[in-house]
């Protein structure tokens, strides 16, 4: 192993660690696009019952994740500190994942009891097995470059993840339901947790961990929350975290609806335009590296942010006959979106190097997970939001919409989003960690561990 950190990665080790996040994003897709519609049409309570059990969840959830990254942290195992929960917690994911799209025969109180606890049970499991993934990615290599590609490779895998899912989730559900939408859903949610242990344990057997904290290293708890709370760097991501997924949350949310009741596609239409909206991420996913080579990577991640607003904001206009802007926004709409979410967490990955460089501390797992829970937050705020909204505006399940409770879907769908996007982008002008800054550090990261190395 070079004690640099500066190994390249295999193009097997790459594509063997993003395809922990295409297991992941059988999860993550759901909850983004689908869970709302889920628990309104198919499970059977309202728009805000599921918009506050949500963001109930997911805020509470943020003090679990910092948990696990400060125990992560602290693993030792023959197979590293992140990598085996990777293998130890993929079976209990997908048991668990069943069992929140499992619609038991209670009644509407019973229900609620159920969807709290599958959920929640759900949001802890995810956390703990996916914030070891995401801070596996930081201790892989330091090099810049090779960060930015085996986020690239994850971004994509993830994707293929999310399109599989979003685009075949309702097709099968009438598939393999016979008529019946909670059996077609569980069965669904079947299908997908299988194949997610499978690519979990994948990415365990072909990534390494190579970057270890500084030998000296021993702190506690209390000094970790002190030292990530110094981070300035650390402390903008955040607030990106929250801000970001927020918004892409609202649209997520509202996306499903906006497709069925106002542009009346059938199921069909609707997974040609997730897929084709997964493929377009793809494809922005792989020109990361050249927005980075241009403009850097705050530049690049200013940009994404500032372009997906402004490819959202026309949606409140079209009309459901002009089929040919619906994709042709959203497609420019996601190859964007697919630059900004491969970056997010490559700039994560540089404030633990900056945690290292400014105070000699690697805490990796809790700069990702503290980084997590921003996520989560701002998915409970998002889906709180929506479910709020869509109830205010008047959405009634399974019926035709009134002329309120359209235009309160065209809002969550364009102009609410693209407004909340042009303000962190403006925010992001103040994060502090530039290309020049980066270089310096992995040259002096890189020679005191091969000072360490050789005493």
């Amino acid at each position: 192993m070079n004690p640099a950190g500066t190994t390249k990665l295999s193009i097997k080790e790459k594509v063997g660690y993003g395809l922990g996040d295409t297991a992941s994003n059988f999860v993550w897709a759901l909850m983004m696009n689908f869970i709302m519609f889920f628990y309104t049409d198919i499970f059977g309570i309202t728009a805000a019952a599921a918009g506050t059990m949500l963001l109930v969840a997911r805020c509470t959830d943020g003090v679990w994740d910092f948990f696990v990254g400060a125990v992560a942290d602290r693993t030792k195992s023959k197979w590293g500190r992140f990598r085996p929960y990777l293998l130890w917690l993929c079976l209990p994911l997908a048991v668990v994942f069943v069992l929140a799209f499992t619609t038991p025969n209670f009644s509407a109180w019973g229900k609620l009891v159920w969807a709290w606890t599958t959920y929640n049970l759900l949001m802890l499991l995810y956390s703990a097995i996916n914030i070891p993934y995401g801070a596996l990615s930081g201790v892989m290599t330091d090099d810049p470059l090779e960060r930015t590609s085996v986020n690239s490779y994850r971004m994509v895998l993830a994707q293929i993840g999310g399109i599989i899912a979003n685009s075949s989730f309702l097709l099968l559900i009438k598939e393999l339901g016979d008529g019946n939408q909670q059996l077609g859903a569980q069965r669904t949610v079947m299908l997908f947790s299988a194949v997610a242990v499978v690519f979990f344990l994948i990415s365990f057997y072909t990534t390494r961990e190579r970057i270890q904290p500084p030998p000296e290293q021993k702190t506690k708890l209390r000094e970790d929350v002190k030292t990530l709370l110094a981070n300035r760097h650390w402390i903008m991501m955040f607030v990106a975290g929250i801000v970001n997924i927020t918004f892409a949350v609202v649209r997520g949310t509202a996306g499903i609806y906006y497709l069925k009741s106002y542009l009346k596609w059938d199921d069909g239409r609707i997974a040609t335009f997730f897929l084709v909206g997964g493929l377009a991420m793809i494809f922005g996913a792989t020109l990361t590296k050249f927005a980075v080579r241009a403009i850097g990577k705050k530049y690049s991640f200013i940009a994404s942010m500032v372009l997906v607003a402004l490819t959202a904001i026309p949606f409140y206009w079209i009309q459901p006959e002009q089929t040919a802007l619906v994709f042709t926004f959203q497609i420019l709409g996601m190859i964007f979106a697919g630059i900004n979410a491969t970056l997010y967490w490559a700039l994560v990955a540089d404030t633990a190097d900056y945690a290292e460089w400014k105070f000699k501390v690697r805490t990796t797992g809790i700069i990702f997970s503290a980084t997590t829970s921003s996520q989560k937050a701002g998915m409970g705020i998002g889906a709180a939001f929506a479910g709020a909204l869509l109830t205010y505006f008047g959405y009634v399940a399974n019926a035709e919409q009134s002329a309120g409770s359209i235009h309160g879907i065209l809002l969550l769908n364009s102009l609410i989003p693209a407004g909340g996007l042009l303000f962190l982008a403006a925010l992001f002008t103040f994060y502090g960690l530039n290309e020049r800054l980066c270089l310096t550090m992995r040259e002096e990261l890189a020679a005191r561990r091969l000072a360490s190395s050789n005493r």
